[in-house]
């Protein structure tokens, strides 16, 4: 069996069936299209509130998911496989534009932070993190707007990035913690004085 022909049948046993739920197609849509906004709220706070541990690992995450997002840009924009709606394979449930399917930025995003917090003190997140990233690649996989393969090949890039650049943040992390505290502490020393944020 080809490859390409394992990656279509992944895709048949993991898109929407015909008389699915509506429960189950709310729950995927919420979970392929809203939770990287429930993310990014949850992350802000914690950079506001958090002590300077926490503020570490969110540089941290932000750094190498940036660089595995950027290197999903680029790939996509060469490669520009299509999505499954734009060849007309299975059911889409939310809408997108037809831009290139292979790796998926949402998949590179959850996995990048994901592999981030698990190469680090705070590992068990990390775990749980990492579920939520796989949860992530069937939902998007399920509403019909990625192949399985957009979703092995964001992972795994993901897990290059952040095992190639974990000596290099070992190395520079102080740094750029020092001049990015300094930056925070400046733009919002008002509030920090008053206590209202970390």
């Amino acid at each position: 069996m080809s490859i390409e022909q394992l990656n279509l049948d992944l895709y048949y046993l993991l898109n929407v069936p015909e008389h699915a739920s509506t429960l189950m197609m709310t729950f995927a849509q919420f979970i392929a299209h809203d939770l990287i906004y429930i993310f990014l709220i949850i992350f802000a706070f914690a950079w506001l509130f958090g002590k300077i541990e926490t503020k570490t690992a969110i540089i941290k995450a932000a750094l190498f998911t940036a660089v595995t997002l950027c290197i999903s840009e680029i790939l996509s924009a060469i490669l520009h496989t299509p999505r499954p709606f734009v060849i007309d394979v299975g059911q889409t449930l939310i809408q997108h534009d037809p831009t290139g399917s292979f790796p998926s930025n949402h998949m590179s995003i959850f996995s990048g932070i994901a592999f981030s917090y698990y190469f680090s003190l705070k590992r068990d997140l990390g775990r749980i993190l990492i579920w939520v990233a796989l949860l992530v690649a069937w939902s998007r996989v399920y509403v019909g707007v990625h192949f399985p393969i957009d979703m092995f090949g964001a992972f795994f890039i993901a897990l290059f990035i952040n095992l190639a650049g974990l000596p290099i943040w070992w190395k520079h992390q102080h740094k750029i913690m020092y001049y990015i505290l300094n930056m925070h502490t400046f733009l919002m020393k008002l509030l920090i004085r008053r206590g209202w944020i970390e």
